[in-house]
């Protein structure tokens, strides 16, 4: 029930979906795009338990509208998918998502093109990758090393991915363009639009090498694998389970984005184990069992992960286990669900929560985490791939078994405050806001911005800190609650860079050259001048031009010059005729004198590019007089055509003469 769009509704409702990509917005509220063969994006609030559609068609199997790329539109969205794309919430909350098996502009396939949405304006951009080609093998280029040409190609079933605190996008694995598994790991650059292979290897079906448990080495692969959970810490390392394909694993990792090296951290190095599920809520040597399709996934503000069902990439089984695993202790706990496969669910009333509540074994669910710490997950899909849901759930943390309160969240030592900026790649001069995302219920906030103006703000969400200098620059956060103070710092948190030098502007003629850089915007008296993009600009008119140049950063510096078009000389001709006043308002009078016009004369006009702005409607006649002075005069009015250089002609059947004039205010 799709309802109006972008009006909420309690009767609203999305269809049942499997892999749908979910987000969180910086207001609590839930979103979902696509899945299964849908190109809907959905949003959620919590606080009113009522959906929105907001973008994209309710049809399925549907292409996508790319528009230009890195030009966002209303228009545009991208082609229905599922099975396994990836989804990232940047620091500044906009939205990013990443290939899928669907639908490019024109084709069905494994897709490599990476979208951005902007909450804010609702629209959806075009940012790198095919709008066109699909199942795209990779192309690597030097591994550590980013580049324009660097591409993961067509990926699926990829659903591992993670934002750093510098703003960059991560992901790890999946298939690629010719359905083969992957162990690499990536990384893309929003500041630069540009992705790097980071770490494993360029080939295919990489078996793991678990190394030593605990032990971090370059050696070390979880090897190629697909439809995993995955979560972040607080120090940015990306932790993964299971997956894989025909087989299934049980093992944990971690990946250090510093040292771009995989440790071994729990679980164990083979295939297809059983697991060993005890009492719940023990934290003893118990273990999930190996899964797949298990990217029902959360991290709460103690900074435990936590993980619900899975079944296997062939469908059979499916599960409803709940687990929470704590990085402090390298222990797993389970907490809710069933032990066998295949359990069925217990709603009870909707609305009401119960100890007896449960849901379904299912696979590939969207999952989001509350500012309450709340779990919430919708859909999925159940055993043998028959029944697809759009049934919604949340589970309340029992706080006696392991669950995190926004209390224990405040005297946690896993880190509990968090922020993030309206961006942290800027230019010289500019000013940028912060976001506190602390949830650990805050009353006061001290921020330090070294290199900042102001340098200190006590504010929330502190606006307008403008950076005068260049520089890379550490941003400090301390919360303060009922429990006490806790502090975040992220280093080198903001990049500044320089202002690029004052263009220079040369002129040969009417044409003006600025000096060299990466774009160039002319204009005329302040207004942009349309499509004078290039590093040369043939003038019109006299009067102030700037040209606004840009460097590789997207920084930007301007020169302006006055240009007075005055030099009024002949094209052709012997100073035959007269044009007085010239420069003139647009009124003007043409003579020629002492005979040497003689017959049928005809005057025209053109301006600088050639065009006609005036013709004498009839021809004019002339007397040659070979003694004395004799002249003839027509009176011509322009005052209507724009400022500038023109041309005029007169011509007869043996003479063509061609002067400039200057029409000006």
């Amino acid at each position: 029930m799709y309802g109006t769009q972008g009006v909420a509704d309690a009767a609203n409702n999305p269809p049942a979906l499997y892999g749908a990509g979910p987000f969180t917005d910086h207001a609590g509220n839930f979103w979902m795009f696509g899945g299964g063969s849908y190109a809907a994006l959905w949003k959620y609030e919590p606080s009113t338990n009522n959906w929105t559609w907001m973008k994209g068609p309710i049809s399925t199997s549907q292409l996508g509208v790319y528009g230009t790329l890195g030009v966002g539109d209303a228009n545009n969205y991208p082609g229905s998918r599922g099975f396994g794309f990836l989804t990232w919430v940047d620091t500044s909350g906009s939205f990013w998502l990443y290939g899928g098996r669907g639908y490019s502009a024109s084709l069905q396939g494994y897709l490599s093109d990476l979208w951005k949405y902007d909450v804010a304006t609702n629209e959806w951009t075009w940012m790198n990758g095919s709008d066109n080609n699909v199942s795209l093998m990779p192309v690597y280029g030097i591994k550590g090393v980013p580049a324009a040409t660097n591409s993961p190609g067509g990926r699926f079933e990829v659903t591992c991915g993670w934002t750093d605190s510098h703003n960059r996008l991560w992901f790890f694995g999946g298939f690629d363009g010719y359905a083969s598994y992957r162990d690499d790991v990536w990384m893309y650059d929003i500041s630069t639009n540009e992705w790097t292979w980071m770490g494993g290897s360029n080939g295919q079906g990489q078996i793991p090498n678990w190394g030593t448990q605990g032990i971090f080495s370059a050696a070390n692969t979880p090897g190629a694998r697909l439809a995993y959970a995955h979560w972040k810490d607080a120090d940015d390392n990306l932790w993964t389970f299971g997956g894989g394909y025909p087989d299934e694993y049980a093992d944990l990792w971690k990946y250090d984005i510093t040292l771009n090296q995989w440790v071994w951290m729990s679980g164990v190095n083979y295939v297809n184990y059983s697991g060993i599920q005890g009492p719940r809520c023990d934290l003893s040597i118990y273990s999930p069992k190996s899964r797949s399709e298990n990217r029902a996934v959360w991290t709460d503000c103690c900074g435990k992960f936590w993980l619900f069902g899975g079944g296997d990439c062939n469908g059979d089984p499916a599960y409803n286990d709940l687990w929470v695993y704590d990085p402090a202790i390298n222990k797993w706990s389970w907490i809710n669900g069933d032990s066998i496969a295949n359990p069925t669910g217990s709603y009870g009333t909707q609305g009401v929560s119960s100890p007896a509540n449960k849901s379904p074994g299912k696979a590939g669910s969207a999952t989001w985490i509350d500012d309450q710490q709340n779990l919430w997950l919708f859909g999925g899909i159940s055993v043998t791939w028959t029944t697809v849901y759009n049934d919604l759930w949340r589970y309340v943390q029992d706080t006696t078994c392991h669950g995190c309160s926004l209390y224990s969240c405040a005297s946690n030592s896993v880190q509990p405050v968090a922020f993030s900026s309206s961006d942290s790649f800027l230019c010289e001069k500019f000013c940028i806001n912060f976001y506190d995302s602390s949830q650990s219920n805050p009353v006061a906030w001290q921020w330090i911005f070294p290199g900042g103006s102001p340098s200190s703000s006590t504010d929330q969400n502190p606006v307008n800190i403008c950076y005068q200098t260049p520089g890379v620059f550490d941003v400090t956060l301390i919360t303060t609650n009922a429990n006490g103070n806790d502090t975040l710092t992220l280093y080198n948190y903001i990049t500044v860079y320089p202002t690029p030098p004052f263009p220079s502007i040369t002129q040969v003629d009417y044409t003006l050259t600025s000096s060299p850089a990466s774009s160039y915007q002319w204009q005329f008296n302040s207004a942009d001048i349309p499509g004078a993009t290039n590093q040369s600009y043939t003038i019109l008119q006299t009067g102030y031009y700037t040209v606004i140049i840009s460097d590789a950063n997207g920084c930007v510096n301007s020169t302006t010059v006055y240009v007075l078009i005055s030099d009024i000389e002949e094209a052709m001709g012997d100073g035959s005729i007269l044009i007085y006043p010239n420069p003139s308002s647009g009124s003007f009078i043409v003579e020629w004198r002492h005979g040497l016009m003689a017959g049928e004369v005809s005057i025209d006009i053109v301006n600088t590019l050639g065009q006609k702005v005036f013709s004498s409607e009839e021809k004019i006649t002339t007397t040659d007089f070979s003694e004395g002075v004799h002249s003839d005069k027509k009176e011509i009015d322009l005052s209507d055509v724009a400022r500038g250089v023109y041309f005029i002609e007169i011509k007869t059947e043996s003479e063509f003469l061609r002067k400039k004039i200057l029409i000006a205010d």
